[in-house]
């Protein structure tokens, strides 16, 4: 008996999607906010990345001068970049409201706190997750 590809594709497990919970950085503590993502391994995050760099190379071979990326630039890449792995939320609140998910709403949270575009990032990047 073989192996059987179609019953362990990671493109089409990442982009159902993992749920975690957010814990807060340096003491493992549980904040009972979910972040359900789709995995580096996902058409549509393979999607992102290929434009990005596709974006990139156009812009270095450009003979303009000043092509370099900025740090705000860079960061902007970051949050971009983890956005398009949230799937969904839930439990994220601001001033005891919750905030419902957006690609507006996640682009402010993840520039003010980047702590959580780490968490997204290092899970959406873990392949056991998207095996169980």
């Amino acid at each position: 008996m073989g192996f059987d590809l179609n019953k362990k594709n990671l493109s089409e497990i990442a982009e159902v999607g993992y749920e975690f919970e957010l814990r807060i950085p340096g003491s493992n503590e549980k904040t009972g906010a979910f972040i359900k993502v789709r995995g580096d391994q996902s058409k549509v995050v393979k999607a992102y990345i290929r434009k990005k760099f596709d974006e990139i190379n156009v812009r270095n071979n450009s003979k303009r001068k000043g092509n370099d990326v900025t740090l705000e630039e860079a960061e902007e890449m970051a949050v971009e970049s983890a956005v398009v792995r949230i799937i969904d939320w839930k439990g994220i609140e601001e001033d005891g409201k919750a905030v419902p998910f957006s690609k507006e709403n996640a682009t402010r949270i993840l520039s003010e706190h980047s702590w959580i575009r780490e968490q997204i990032q290092e899970e959406a990047s873990q392949q056991l997750n998207f095996l169980g």
